[in-house]
């Protein structure tokens, strides 16, 4: 098994690109490439799949896509999805190929939703009735079929024109998914999120491999902002790419240049309680550190574990060497 520089534990993979004038699909062959470069890493155990939509006839690729993930020994298959297009026969299959899976508004929805907009009343119901429907379906033959896979609604942390947490509540077969609001998981005080905290401690530059479509290493999975691409596996090494100085120079540069404004991403290291390591050792250096002594050091500062005899200075005495 080998370890990349920062210790990425997550693979993040969009399997279509829909921005560009035409639709990019990332080919089985690409997928099984990436998939062969990544598993003899041993701290990624997680691959998280970015699906926007499924149109009709792509619920049997998705699947496979799932399934070859699952053969090449990932423990962990996360499955994001607007859900548009996913109302399909193929749904007891894509929730035994996928561990979890994430549903998320629409982003036209999501827009018509937000306060002071005007939208049409009527459309912006069945829009919102059709994406209640896939949710309730989901959980529907999760529950019939005893199946394992985890299902989670994420909504926007900001108020919404029409209350769609109750009518989630309203569905059947509530007891089969959660529902989450962005930022439930860490929370940023109005100074904090101006001071840019989110963007400092987020984890994609350094915890999460990104592919893009195209099959290219990229620098975020998220949608903010467009995407930086550092080549792909046919021009070098897994390891030449994400430790190459392409991707570190940007790396280097992120706070002033791509990631300027961005609220960023991640989950455990993005605790207010580490802003103070990372101002006292510096960005690179705060990520070059295992995630799982970050980890530690969040949670004592939060008061949810004991206190250990060693300070938190002294887990950054030396930094693990990569091999």
């Amino acid at each position: 098994m080998a370890r990349l520089r920062y210790d990425p534990w997550v693979l993040s993979l969009h399997l279509i690109d829909a921005t560009a004038a035409r639709w990019v699909t990332l080919s089985p062959d690409r997928l099984a490439q990436i998939l062969a470069e990544t598993r003899p890493v041993e701290t990624i155990q997680t691959v998280r799949v970015q699906a926007v939509r499924a149109n009709v006839g792509e619920m049997p690729s998705l699947v496979e896509n799932g399934r070859m993930i699952a053969l090449a020994g990932f423990s962990e298959r996360i499955l994001c999805s607007s859900g548009e297009g996913m109302l399909r026969q193929e749904v007891e299959e894509v929730l035994r190929a996928f561990t979890s899976i994430e549903f998320s508004l629409p982003q036209k929805l999501r827009n018509q939703l937000l306060p002071f907009q005007q939208f049409d009343s009527q459309t912006c119901e069945n829009e919102l009735a059709a994406w209640l429907k896939t949710i309730e379906y989901y959980a529907r033959v999760k529950s019939t079929w005893r199946l394992p896979s985890e299902i989670v609604v994420r909504l926007p942390a900001g108020k919404l024109a029409i209350d769609v947490s109750d009518r989630l509540s309203r569905l059947g077969w509530r007891n089969a998914f959660q529902v989450q609001r962005g930022g439930e998981l860490v929370g940023f005080t109005a100074e904090q999120q101006q001071a840019q905290y989110g963007m400092k401690l987020c984890e994609e530059p350094y915890r999460v491999i990104t592919f893009g479509a195209c099959g290219q290493l990229t620098g975020c999975s998220g949608d903010q902002r467009q995407r930086v691409y550092f080549g792909s596996l046919e021009e070098d090494t897994l390891r030449g790419l994400w430790e190459g100085a392409a991707m570190e120079t940007w790396r280097r540069n992120r706070i002033t240049g791509q990631c300027q404004g961005c609220p960023g991403l991640g989950s455990d290291l993005r605790q207010p309680s580490l802003i103070s390591v990372y101002n006292s050792v510096g960005e690179q250096r705060f990520h070059e550190y295992p995630r799982q002594q970050l980890c530690k050091i969040a949670n004592q500062a939060e008061g949810n574990v004991a206190p250990r005899m060693v300070t938190a200075r002294d887990f950054f005495c030396a930094p693990r060497k990569v091999s």
